[in-house]
């Protein structure tokens, strides 16, 4: 049988809680723009980022359950002419739960037992507000990776940080920030890829 890793990694194990949440997708000149039921490396690891100040920070995230969706609907205005644009409908979850891992290294190792954050888009119209709360740590030694369909979305740079290695990949693009003020977009594993992965990034079947 072929050897799939020979490595020993560590990672912090937070449960997520968010009244309101939206991760929405990117679509250009739409006016519904409905959210994603997963929670991408670069949402959460640049949420925590920020927070920290901190750059080695690398982390991943999946929804479990969440009680409904609803939507909001607002125009944005024209910072020049201060004229609002045609009304933008944005979709997002009610009472969400999840988790969060997070890698264990010199820059994450003193993280609290309790991080509040906020997280996803709207977040200046009150939306996003999550508390992380650590549950344990969580190791994964050689020989311990899962087969199945990969529950959250990653950049391809990224993959090894988690173990995680590609059998049936599907693609997508997630925007990575660069400044302030530029990002660009990065070539990504999306949800339902099928991989070998730690089984914590493996969809269950209930």
């Amino acid at each position: 049988m072929q050897k799939l890793w020979v490595i020993d990694m560590e990672y912090f194990h937070y449960e997520l809680h968010s009244e309101t949440l939206c991760i929405g997708e990117r679509i250009k000149k739409g006016t519904f723009r409905p959210t994603i039921e997963t929670i991408p490396y670069t949402q959460i690891s640049g949420a925590l980022k920020a927070y920290f100040g901190r750059q080695e920070v690398h982390a991943v995230g999946s929804i479990v359950e969440y009680e409904s969706k609803d939507y909001f609907t607002y125009s944005p205005r024209n910072r020049i002419t201060n004229v609002s644009k045609i009304p933008i409908t944005t979709e997002y979850l009610i009472n969400v739960r999840g988790n969060v891992y997070i890698l264990k290294n010199k820059e994450t190792e003193d993280f609290p037992d309790e991080i509040e954050i906020k997280l996803g888009a709207m977040r200046t119209k009150g939306f996003g507000y999550t508390i992380l709360r650590k549950k344990g740590l969580v190791e994964v030694r050689n020989g311990q990776l899962d087969f199945g369909k990969l529950n959250t979305r990653i950049p391809i740079e990224h993959l090894d940080k988690f173990l995680i290695k590609p059998v049936k990949p599907q693609y997508g693009y997630l925007i990575k920030p660069l400044s302030l003020s530029k990002a660009v977009y990065v070539l990504s594993l999306f949800e339902g890829s099928e991989v070998y992965a730690p089984g914590f990034l493996i969809e269950k079947r209930w």
